[in-house]
């Protein structure tokens, strides 16, 4: 399955046996699997959390073997099975609210749609620009997240422009402390859109968690298990969880505001533009997180044609054909198909966790401990 193993920085020596040994047999593969749930629920030694997490990651490579092997699995048992959540179908409601927010904070004209186009079209900035200022969002972001959650001595990342991908922008983690950020060129940038990539990709999402658990948990205690990281398995929720959180993490809506409005806008020659409309018009777009969510049970379950989901998408989430035809890209994945909703239950996951008062206090915990969904669920538990 290309792309199953997102990365890898374990021994050597691991990857020339796997490399000796070839593909195996799906059967093989499955019997290993089984063999491999059987010994953690067996081992002893293991605390608690660090079984539950090996126990729900393999858990997510049986699921993975059985829809290899030509399974016929509804999409809700897919994203149960590999990714420890329940999906749903999100009510249309939720996204005509983000209409209704969207409505108040957009200068006045004609439809709702145009409005919201015409004032993506003003944030748009040229590659150079982006290029020009990327390296002064993160030298910030990566300030703050080094004060608030420390940092690996070290640690970087490379930036990287690439084009026809099913993504915005990618992560590819070298292990040593070292990522490649990769941004895709295929869809304008908008410049308030920059804060939040960088965040979610580097600081203190993507690059921040994996370096932090390479220090703590691989070279500080020899959990060899996160060497590996795989697309499709419950990691991926607290991931992107981390990921969509990252932002408000370390900034508030306050702070942001000022930081566009002082600095970033000023930057890039858009000192006119609103900084409070653009956190509130941001903000609202939230709402929309489960909208593909929706488009992949349209795709998979329902067996919508993608003309249908593309108006769909067109419809609320108020987007051009363009990038309507981006999401059904995504969503048609064999690698992504599921993986969409790990994105919004993430973020929704860590927000009732975070609702207790303590976010960083929870959200260091998340970068520096083996966490599955259902560990967070326990906490949020204990809370009440």
């Amino acid at each position: 399955m290309p792309g199953y193993v997102d990365s890898y920085f374990g021994p050597d020596e691991w990857m020339a046996q796997a490399k000796q040994a070839g593909k195996l047999p799906l059967p093989e593969l499955t019997k290993k699997a089984d063999q491999l749930a059987m010994d953690i629920s067996h081992a002893d030694e293991l605390d608690s959390q660090r079984r539950d997490f090996l126990a729900r990651q393999v858990m997510a490579m049986q699921m993975s073997l059985r829809l290899l092997s030509g399974e016929k699995i509804s999409l809700v048992e897919e994203v149960k099975g590999l990714y420890d959540v329940q999906p749903e179908w999100k009510d249309e409601s939720n996204f005509e609210e983000a209409h209704k927010e969207w409505d108040k904070a957009l200068p006045p004209g004609d439809s709702l749609a145009e409005r919201l186009q015409a004032w993506y079209r003003s944030l748009e900035i040229p590659i150079e620009k982006v290029q020009e200022i990327l390296p002064f969002i993160i030298k910030r972001l990566r300030e703050l997240t080094h004060q608030k959650f420390g940092l690996p001595n070290g640690e970087n990342f490379a930036l990287k422009f690439v084009s026809d991908q099913p993504w915005s922008a990618y992560n590819w983690y070298l292990g040593g402390f070292q990522s490649r950020i990769d941004f895709n060129t295929d869809l304008p940038t908008k410049v308030s859109a920059l804060a939040g990539l960088v965040a979610h990709e580097g600081y203190p999402g993507h690059h921040t968690e994996l370096s932090i658990k390479e220090e703590k948990l691989i070279r500080n205690k020899n959990y060899y298990e996160h060497t590996l990281t795989l697309i499709n398995s419950p990691a991926c929720v607290i991931a992107e969880g981390i990921a969509t959180t990252a932002l408000e993490i370390v900034l508030t809506d306050e702070e942001l505001e000022d930081w566009y409005r002082e600095e970033i806008l000023p930057l890039v020659r858009m000192a006119h533009i609103d900084a409070r409309r653009l956190i509130d018009i941001g903000n609202a777009s939230r709402r929309l997180s489960a909208l593909t969510g929706n488009a992949a049970f349209m795709l998979h379950d329902q067996q919508k044609s993608e003309d249908e989901i593309s108006q769909y998408v067109q419809k609320y989430g108020l987007r051009t054909e363009k990038e309507a035809k981006q999401t059904i890209k995504f969503i048609s994945d064999p690698l992504y198909r599921s993986y969409t909703f790990t994105y919004h239950i993430g973020y929704d996951l860590l927000e009732e966790l975070f609702a207790h008062g303590e976010r960083e206090a929870y959200f260091k915990r998340l970068l520096e401990e083996p966490v599955t969904p259902n560990q967070v669920r326990e906490w949020i538990k204990n809370q009440h």
